[in-house]
């Protein structure tokens, strides 16, 4: 019965008939009236009427009319497009499923099928296809869909449908009626077909999320607003795959899948992270799991999961993020590795954890392996600027720093080129003053060059590389450059400076050697057969080539391939080398050569590219060329704030590269005619140095000359020697310097107030200008021995306080300043002498040698009065001792002149009581034998610094004797780093410490077996530590033990010697390379070779009695041996618990049981070896005594704390 307010369908009136009729009906209409008018007119009036006002009962009919399937099924999609419309109206209007009940099927698979063409919008229909989608979506009736039985089918095409259609461009109305429909079945849905599930998951995936993004949005959003009910789905969809790893042995198709679902979470973690809930609990598990490639798999997994910027997983899954962090400490490398590269993007993202992490990373750059520790290194220069400044703490980026000195090439490289990165980031700030970038960057430079001490070539190439393409890159103008190099150099330490400067001359010698290669290849050409001698030629070309390839990093195949490249004979190559290596080129042209060079051979002979890459490198002037020195010389006199660098850097560049300031000598000279011109100093060091190799290059108007010479009369001291050098070297220039000594011999008197600048002027004159000082010789020389050093003034005995014994050189008066200088002045002739007939100079030089000993021997006392203050007492002593070893250096005849006895004292000026004194005799020792200009005998008095007070300094003189034995030539036969142990023996044989029971005389011939106390063996056995610590090996330990032991068949071959006490020493020796031997697990065979002690030292003792009872004696203290093993296994037993509680505490850390068998390891739980024990002599009761410093530095300050 029809209310009153009831509403009938009038459309039911014309539709009134069967289907068949109906159908005809249509038919005609169709064929009458505009395409679909009829279903069209129903539709606009169902969209009118409201469910309150709509008689239901009118719609029974024409429900079942619309469903027939000559509609439903119609050729036509207009037709099928408005039934459909016409349906969901009714459904509208009527929301209980009466009216379709045994249809629904029908029905949706209609919606289903139209909803696809709503991706046309060129379609006539699309109105009709989007109110449909409209009508789904508002009213809710989808979720008769449920009602179906079997609905899954329909649901799982509807939502394939769906997803396929959506596209970006598409109105935004229509993605959120796609949105409300698929969520309206979501919600509605008991029980989701898992087909839904793996099409919502689908468009997570990387490639469907950017090929079609709009669908991944529509997930987005769905994943979102369903999440409670989607998330027991989604964790039964990865644990089906997780529970995989459960198998023994995992197929190629179950890691790809566990990848996938991997990758699917990382994506959901973006989009939905909600859906994770029960998911991150799983994946936490999988870290625990004993298989290497699911370990890293997650562990990558969880890290880009936790770096997502809005993700709060760290603090939501602690225990998650706790076990996660301990995967740092995995047992395999490759694990770290993946935890270690997921750190980049987490600490950009998160820097409340950047603390927790950076002190990780820290722990990784001394991990045990070594492709762990290059990752961290190489992790950390991804960091941008500010990531680097305020979340890597400092000491992090210092370790970066101790690893480019790596004994692993890959650490050392990735090091080097990550602090560089990162300075060359910092740069811009620190230019600019910005106080925190100068703090956290500036050490860099430094640290980057101390990998120079290494002394490694492939680790020197990468220095290189760094210098000259990113700490000083090719790029900006000349002004900009110049800066940026007086920045950096300022910031450099010592070391630093000394590393810059030798990557400088490596690039020097390389320039004069490639010349050299290419003059003999230009040479070979142009010459016929007959002209050049084959041998001659070849003798030639592999002499250069191996000095050039000496350098590289492998010399072997770069000699090969050089050689290779000789036979080419490429006119074009000689060019562009030629231009590279012009100091007149702009850095744009010097770029464009080198790249065009680099192609260029790359082209002709793509083998040798590598090769050529590093040496055109070194000898092309990016870094210092004309124009940078322009700038160097303007700021000297313009720049007051970094002067004095710019200052150092012109010194530093013309002891170097002289040749460059061949351009600029005019402008040098004529800013030293300004009197006030600050960087007069500077100016004449470079100037010197550039005459000092081409002397007939330097300026020699009679102008320059006045003006060089006015320093001579009225400068400073140091400014005086360097002009006198330069005119010195002057050709022709005879007459001036002889009117310049004259004047200085008439003036020469104790109180000239001119003393110490008139004999530096002379020293250099008996340098440079030896003819002229031999005119005046004589009286200079009596002047300087009888009046300067063997005489004090009154005011200079009491220059200084009673306690004082040093003070720095430019605080020392000008009288002990001349006495100093005066002593230059004698060694200075003695070195031209030698140079210019060494058989006559030994009478010279005697002289000279007497009067340093009687220096050295008397502490630096001289005067028979004996009132020289105890400064100038130190630095006569110093001076005399470098003054000594400066004679001998590449000097036979007067190397030969000081004695055995003399070495054994000079020896002790390492153990001087004052630092000052040690140190600088140390370091010019150091500086000779680094430069291969001094005997070798001179490294065995650098083992005296064992017991050196000053910690700093005794670590350098080890750096240097570990640096020595490494860089000792691998074909050379001589053994020389192994015979200086020899040599050290007898320096500490008689030694003024090892103190001696009897007379000399007693120990010859052997009447009583001599005892050292237990002090005095644990004194000495620090050098011998000192020595095996830097210069022993596992392959030179053999040799080195068979020298120990050979000595006892040897006696000194001074009687005065105190032969006994080298047994002594032997036997220490042995002791203690068996007992390093053990302790390093090295292996100690008979040395099969034969060994020739030094023959002014040691002469065989030969078949006799006494030889087989000095081979038969233990010289050993039988208390101190007792004393050694109980010490031994102290360590050894504070070691192995050390190591205990170290793999306990990695276990308290472990989260589950599984990690307790030692995953959680750097290296895993391995069994530690206790090392054999010596066997022990006769029992005798154990002593234990600390170790002594030497007795030598002891008296002297008894106040020193031990």
């Amino acid at each position: 019965m029809v209310t009153p307010s009831s509403v009938e369908l009038q459309f039911q009136k014309r539709l009134e008939g069967t289907p068949a009729q109906l159908f005809k009906k249509l038919k005609v209409s169709l064929s009458i009236n505009s395409p679909c008018l009829i279903l069209k007119q129903e539709e606009e009036e169902l969209k009118t009427i409201g469910q309150e006002t709509m008689d239901v009962s009118s719609l029974k009919d024409i429900s079942q009319q619309l469903i027939d399937p000559s509609i439903v099924n119609h050729k036509d999609k207009g037709v099928r497009i408005y039934a459909a419309c016409c349906i969901a109206g009714t459904l509208r209007i009527c929301i209980s499923n009466a009216l379709y009940k045994q249809s629904l099927k029908t029905i949706f698979e209609l919606f289903v099928g139209e909803l696809r063409h709503v991706a046309n919008p060129s379609s006539s229909y699309f109105d009709a296809y989007y109110n449909l989608l409209e009508s789904l979506s508002a009213v809710r009736n989808i979720v008769l869909l449920t009602h179906i039985k079997n609905f899954g089918g329909i649901m799982i095409d509807l939502f394939r449908n769906i997803f396929d259609i959506i596209r970006p461009q598409q109105a935004k109305n229509m993605h959120i009626c796609m949105s409300n429909l698929l969520q309206n079945i979501i919600y509605e849905t008991k029980n989701l077909p898992q087909e839904i599930v793996d099409i919502l998951l689908a468009q997570f995936l990387h490639k469907q999320k950017f090929d079609n993004p709009a669908a991944y949005r529509l997930a987005c959003e769905l994943c979102k607003a369903c999440a409670d009910k989607l998330q027991r789905y989604v964790f039964q969809y990865f644990s089906d795959i997780i529970s995989t790893t459960e198998k023994e042995e995992l197929t190629s198709k179950d890691m790809a899948d566990l990848q996938t679902v991997h990758q699917l979470a990382i994506e959901l973690n973006k989009g939905a992270p909600t859906l994770l809930l029960s998911v991150i609990p799983q994946l936490e598990e999988e870290l625990k799991l004993s298989d290497v490639a699911i370990r890293a798999l997650v562990t990558k997994s969880l890290g880009e999961m936790f770096a997502e910027p809005s993700s709060q997983l760290a603090t939501q899954y602690e225990s998650t993020w706790k076990t996660w962090l301990q995967r740092r400490n995995d047992k395999v490398p490759q694990v770290r590795i993946v935890w270690i590269e997921s750190l980049v993007s987490l600490i950009k993202t998160h820097g409340n954890l950047a603390k927790e992490l950076s002190e990780g990373l820290a722990e990784k750059l001394v991990d045990p392996d070594e492709k762990v520790r290059a990752i961290a290194c190489k992790t950390i220069g991804k960091f941008d600027y500010e990531t680097s400044l305020h979340h890597i703490q400092k000491n992090t980026l210092i370790q970066v720093g101790h690893r480019c000195r790596d004994k692993k090439k890959l650490v050392s490289k990735e090091a080097i080129h990550t602090l560089s990165v990162l300075y060359n980031q910092a740069y811009p700030e620190i230019e600019i003053g910005t106080q925190a970038s100068i703090s956290h960057f500036t050490w860099m430079p430094s640290a980057i060059l101390h990998a120079v001490y290494v002394n490694d070539n492939e680790i020197s190439s990468y220095v290189d590389n760094a210098v000259f393409t990113t700490l000083f890159p090719p790029q900006g103008n000349t002004v900009s450059r110049a800066h940026r190099l007086i920045t950096t150099f300022a910031a450099l330490d010592d070391k630093g400076r000394t590393g810059l400067l030798s990557v400088l001359r490596r690039s020097v010698d390389a320039r004069y050697y490639m010349a050299a290669f290419l003059q003999l290849l230009k040479t070979k050409e142009a010459s016929t057969n007959k002209d050049v001698d084959s041998e001659e030629y070849e003798k030639k070309l592999n002499a250069v080539i191996k000095i050039l390839c000496d350098r590289l990093p492998d010399p072997v195949k770069s000699s090969l391939l050089l050689h290779k490249y000789a036979q080419l004979h490429d006119d074009k190559f000689y060019k562009l080398i030629y231009d590279c290596m012009d100091s007149k080129q702009p850095l744009k042209e010097i770029k464009k050569t080198a790249k065009e060079l680099l192609s260029r051979i790359e082209n002709v002979s793509p083998q040798i590219f590598e090769v050529f890459s590093i040496l055109i490198q070194r000898i092309s002037l990016t870094l210092v060329n004309s124009e940078i020195l322009s700038e160097l010389i303007k700021s000297i006199g313009d720049d007051e704030e970094y002067r004095l660098v710019s200052g150092e850097l012109l010194r530093s560049i013309s002891l170097i590269f002289p040749a460059i300031f061949r351009d600029h000598l005019v402008e040098i000279t004529s800013m030293l005619r300004d009197s006030e011109f600050p960087g007069a100093s500077d100016s004449l060091y470079t100037l010197a140095e550039f005459a000092k190799q081409f002397p007939k290059s330097v300026p020699a108007d009679a102008k320059a000359k006045e003006t060089l010479r006015s320093f001579l009369e009225s400068g400073m001291v140091v400014q005086a020697r360097h002009a006198t050098i330069v005119l010195a070297s002057i050709p022709d220039n005879d007459r001036m310097c002889k009117e310049i000594a004259d004047s200085i011999v008439e003036r020469l008197v104790i109180t000239s107030t001119s003393l110490q600048r008139d004999l530096a002027v002379l020293s250099q004159l008996a340098l440079f200008s030896p003819q002229v000082f031999e005119t005046i010789s004589s009286s200079v020389i009596s002047f300087i021995i009888k009046k300067l050093l063997m005489n004090n003034t009154l005011e200079q005995e009491s220059m200084y306080g009673p306690t004082d014994d040093w003070v720095e050189k430019q605080n020392l008066d000008e009288y002990s300043l001349s006495k100093i200088m005066g002593l230059k002045v004698l060694v200075n002739r003695a070195i031209v002498l030698h140079e210019s007939d060494p058989a006559s100079a030994q009478d010279a030089v005697r002289p000279v040698f007497k009067l340093l000993w009687t220096i050295i021997n008397n502490d630096g006392e001289l005067v028979n009065e004996k009132n020289t203050n105890a400064v100038l007492k130190s630095h006569l002593k110093l001076n005399a001792a470098r003054l000594v070893i400066k004679l001998t250096r590449n000097r036979p005849v007067y190397e030969k002149m000081v004695t055995v006895a003399d070495y054994n004292q000079l020896a002790l000026v390492i153990q001087d009581p004052v630092f000052r004194v040690r140190q600088g005799f140390a370091g010019r020792i150091m500086k000779y034998l680094r430069a291969k200009e001094l005997h070798i005998r001179y490294l065995a008095v650098l083992i005296l610094a064992a017991h050196e007070p000053e910690n700093e300094w005794r670590l350098q003189v080890r750096g240097f004797l570990s640096q020595q034995s490494r860089a000792q030539d691998n074909e050379s036969k001589l053994m020389l780093n192994e015979l200086t142990l020899a040599r050290a023996m007898h320096l500490l044989a008689n030694h003024p410490d090892f103190i001696q029971k009897s007379t000399p005389e007693e120990t010859v011939f052997f009447d009583h077996q001599l005892e050292h106390s237990v002090e005095d063996l644990n004194m000495t056995a620090k050098y011998i530590e000192f020595y095996l610590e830097t210069m022993s090996n596992s392959e030179n330990v053999s040799l080195i033990f068979h020298i120990t032991s050979l000595v006892k068949t040897f006696r000194f071959a001074n009687p005065n010697d105190h032969t006994q006490n080298l047994y002594v020493l032997s036997d220490l020796s042995q002791y203690l390379i068996q007992e390093r031997c053990r302790s390093h697990n090295w292996a100690l065979t008979s040395y099969p070779g034969q060994v020739k002690l030094p023959r002014e030292l040691f002469i065989p003792l030969g078949q006799s009695d006494l030889a087989v009872d000095v081979s038969a004696t233990n010289y050993l203290l039988e208390d101190w041996v007792s004393a050694r093993q109980h010490k031994s296994e102290r360590k050894h037993k504070v070691t192995e618990d050390r190591k205990i509680g170290q793999a306990a505490k990695r276990r308290s850390r472990s989260p589950s049981p599984s990690e307790a068998d030692g995953m959680n390891g750097a290296e895993g739980e391995k069994g530690l070896i206790s090392p054999p024990r010596a066997k022990r002599t006769k029992s005798s009761k154990t002593r234990r005594v600390s170790d002594e410093p030497t007795r030598r530095y002891a008296k002297h300050h008894d106040s020193w704390d031990w």
